[in-house]
C-alpha cells in the first residue's frame, strides 16, 4: 500500500488514465482491509463503470485517456488535480471572500 499510494498520486497530477485505473485496482484490497465500508462498497463499482467506458461511451473514454479527468489548475507539470478537488477548492475560495453574498454585492470578491 505504502508504494502505491503515491503510484494513485502520480496518475492524478499527471492525468493518466491507465495508471490512475491500475492503482484504483492495486489498492481496491486495501479499504476493505482497513474497513473502510463506504470505498470497499463503491470503489469496484466504480472500477467496473470505468473499465466498461470504451464500449459504453467511447467519446468519454477518449477525452479521459486524454487526460481529461483531471484539470490542470496551472502551466506547471505535475500539477493536475481529480475535478472533484478542483469544485472543492473553488467552493472554499467563494465561502472566503463573503460566500455567495459577497460575490453579488462586492465586486472585488468576483475573480
Amino acid at each position: 500500500m505504502e508504494l502505491t499510494v503515491p503510484v494513485y498520486v502520480r496518475s492524478l497530477r499527471q492525468g493518466s488514465f491507465q495508471l490512475y485505473l491500475d492503482a484504483l485496482i492495486e489498492l481496491e484490497t486495501w479499504f476493505h482491509a482497513m474497513d473502510h465500508t463506504n470505498y470497499a462498497r463503491w470503489i469496484p463499482v466504480d472500477l467496473r463503470d470505468m473499465v466498461t467506458l470504451p464500449r459504453a461511451q467511447p467519446q468519454v473514454a477518449r477525452e479521459f485517456e486524454a487526460g481529461s479527468f483531471t484539470i490542470q489548475k496551472t502551466s506547471r507539470q505535475f500539477s493536475a488535480i481529480p475535478i472533484d478537488q478542483a469544485h472543492e477548492q473553488n467552493n472554499a475560495a467563494i465561502r472566503g471572500d463573503g460566500g455567495a453574498v459577497g460575490v453579488i454585492d462586492k465586486s472585488t470578491a468576483l475573480r
